[in-house]
């Protein structure tokens, strides 16, 4: 998972290692397995690492970023297609700017999928009172839509009004964190800048999102053994240039991701159904299977 390009051929490695192509598949398998039965445990404590927070009940903060695959998809490409003119996954992740954990995220969404929808599929955005209580909120990108528990940046031109701008310009202070994040995730697990995972089935489809789970939980477990010092490690690795070119910069027209009729009916065939307030505390954060077309969410 720390391989990127070249490197992370598989016969690259079953050279390294001893073994056949085969077995490094089915090790990879198997060590993937392993990852997403500790889901739940790696998941974020209540309140972990927000006392005395200077932003009070805004403990988390979201932003989307795209996870870049290293070929065009043989099934339904077309849905995979970015904006950045490449193929990829939207994923979603709340972080903690206090110590850069990732306490809730979104992985499932094809790349063509905007923010504002890929985010409705995260705790935040599908069950926000549960996973927020009192007057907490998370904050967000530009791409977000405000309401009682989600306050966005301003986009243009409102963000040109004085006090909009004194308020993003604080923000910011955020924003930068989650940038942080990001570059931790990728910079640290390397695969996830280019994803060497041929999606063919919808099986493949949620190998991918698996593969992106373990790298989420994989990062969480490193900050619970090594602290936040461990994560800004990799920040050179992964910078704001390399993140501008995975997803865009910020404040991209809308339009540019439109839908058109089937790229729609692509997104309802890859997003289960909303669950229950129940089904979605169970799932917490999650990552999304194309073939639960009945609402089961895959863990």
């Amino acid at each position: 998972m720390g391989r990127y390009g070249n490197g992370s051929s598989i016969t690259d490695v079953a050279r390294m290692s001893g073994y056949s192509e085969g077995a490094v598949e089915l090790f990879t398998d198997r060590c993937l397995d392993a990852l997403m039965s500790l889901h739940d445990i790696l998941y974020i404590e209540e309140k972990l690492g927000f006392e005395g927070s200077s932003w009070r009940e805004g403990w988390i903060m979201y932003d989307g970023t795209i996870i870049v695959l290293y070929a065009r998809p043989g099934l339904d490409g077309a849905s995979y297609y970015t904006r950045k003119c490449n193929y990829g996954l939207n994923c979603q992740i709340g972080n903690c700017p206090s110590n850069l954990r990732i306490g809730d995220y979104s992985c499932g969404n094809t790349g063509a999928t905007h923010d504002s929808t890929a985010f409705d599929e995260t705790c935040a955005g599908a069950d926000p009172d549960w996973l927020f209580s009192g007057r907490e909120f998370a904050w967000g990108d530009s791409a977000y839509t405000v309401n009682a528990r989600t306050i966005p940046v301003h986009k243009r031109p409102a963000a040109f009004d004085p006090s909009n701008a004194l308020f993003d310009k604080f923000v910011s202070r955020l924003c930068v964190r989650s940038e942080h994040c990001m570059g931790a995730l990728k910079g640290r697990w390397q695969s996830l800048r280019g994803l060497r995972i041929p999606i063919r089935t919808k099986a493949d489809h949620l190998r991918a999102c698996n593969w992106v789970s373990c790298c989420i939980l994989m990062h969480n477990a490193v900050l619970d053994i090594d602290g936040w010092v461990a994560g800004v490690e990799f920040l050179p690795a992964h910078g704001r240039a390399q993140e501008a070119e995975d997803r865009g910069e910020r404040d991209d027209p809308l339009d540019i991701c439109q839908y058109d009729g089937y790229t729609k009916q692509m997104v309802r065939y890859y997003i289960p159904s909303a669950g229950s307030a129940g089904e979605v505390a169970r799932a917490r954060s999650r990552s999304i299977s194309p073939s639960s077309q009945s609402g089961e969410t895959a863990l």
